[in-house]
């Protein structure tokens, strides 16, 4: 049986993997999930805002910082 790899998950996934990640925090300040996609990706707003909406989550969703 071959060993898994990371080349077995489609790019998609990964990048939907890490959007949802940035949900995750155990910090008391909030922040907008779009904010930590930008930090996460190097994207600004705009492009992280479409980031969040494209994998299906809503960008506005306020999150706890890390």
């Amino acid at each position: 049986m071959a060993e898994a790899s990371v080349n077995d998950i489609q790019d998609v996934e990964l990048l939907r993997r890490c959007i949802g990640d940035c949900r995750r925090g155990r910090g008391r300040h909030k922040t907008y999930l779009w904010s930590r996609v930008s930090d996460r990706f190097a994207l600004g707003s705009t492009f992280s805002m479409q980031l969040c909406r494209r994998f299906g989550f809503d960008p506005e969703e306020m999150v706890k910082d890390r």
